[in-house]
């Protein structure tokens, strides 16, 4: 059993990925899972089955940002993997960055790599960064970039109190996140020989599709306003959410003229994310399937 490395998931109904999760890194790292359905029963599944992995239940759904921020306060190690259920990952490649961070200092995040990287980046490289010519780096091929989203290995000494902006409910939270850990000087970091694969766009069961789309349609929009408005500017972040606004509208119209409510509700959905984002109203939207 690794003593410095906890495992934290983010889950909403993905007891089918989960269990898969469970079968591998049993008996090899701790996990915590944030089961934001409320479902009891999948907490008396895992925690009946597997004595080392703790599932904590919310009152509420908590998104993303809320539960990797409980997951890192309840994590008893120093480093935390921070994942969605979607997200395969070998042992190895666990085993891998956990070697990177035991020898790396001062770095906010340490990521791994699409496998297929050449179509998905989770990473923003926007200028080059001065090379790093030591052993662990070229082992790993390791590089610096500015920004990262999606899964990630976090050193609790390194983050200065600095956690994920809960107003963030889903999507660009995780950018956020290594944005502020950037500003306070801590490296974001990307093993680009340690790769995952991350399965679909969703991790819940087909029966859920309604209800991903709706949860989407709202919080991309919401959040990416959000984000640029607090990153760089209201002007910036207006400029950047125009086309949503046009796309959404054109949608509405056609869905309308094809008597499609479906995505005519969907658009509406959209619609209601924008201009919620827009006026300086809090994320409220949690759809219930």
């Amino acid at each position: 059993m690794n003593k410095d490395l906890t495992l934290v998931f983010s889950s909403y109904q993905s007891q089918h990925l989960l269990k898969k999760i469970a079968k591998k890194f049993y008996n090899k790292y701790k996990i915590i899972i944030i089961e934001n359905s409320c479902n009891e029963e999948i907490k008396k599944f895992f925690e009946s089955k597997f004595k080392d992995i703790r599932v904590i239940i919310p009152k509420e759904n908590l998104g993303l940002a809320k539960s990797y921020n409980l997951g890192i306060k309840n994590a008893k190690t120093r480093y935390v993997f921070l994942n969605n259920p979607d997200l395969e990952i070998s042992y190895q490649s666990i085993k891998n960055l956990s070697i990177c961070a035991k020898n790396i200092k001062n770095f906010g995040v340490i990521s791994p790599t699409y496998k297929n990287e050449k179509n998905y980046k989770n990473y923003e490289l926007l200028s080059p960064k001065k090379n790093n010519f030591s052993k662990i780096f070229k082992r790993f091929n390791i590089i610096e970039v500015d920004s990262i989203d999606n899964n990630f290995l976090i050193d609790k000494k390194n983050l200065n109190n600095i956690l994920f902006d809960e107003n963030f409910f889903l999507y660009f939270e995780t950018i956020d996140f290594t944005k502020n850990l950037s500003k306070k000087q801590k490296k974001l970091l990307v093993a680009k020989k340690i790769k995952f694969h991350h399965h679909s766009s969703s991790s819940l069961p087909q029966a859920y599709n309604n209800l991903v789309n709706k949860t989407r349609a709202f919080h991309y929009n919401w959040s990416k306003f959000y984000y640029c408005k607090k990153n760089f500017s209201y002007l910036f972040a207006l400029r950047k959410i125009f086309p949503n606004i046009v796309k959404s509208f054109k949608r509405l119209i056609l869905s309308l003229f094809k008597l499609d409510f479906e995505n005519f509700k969907i658009s509406l959905i959209e619609i209601l994310g924008i201009f919620t984002s827009i006026f300086g109203i809090k994320s409220f939207y949690r759809p219930k399937n």
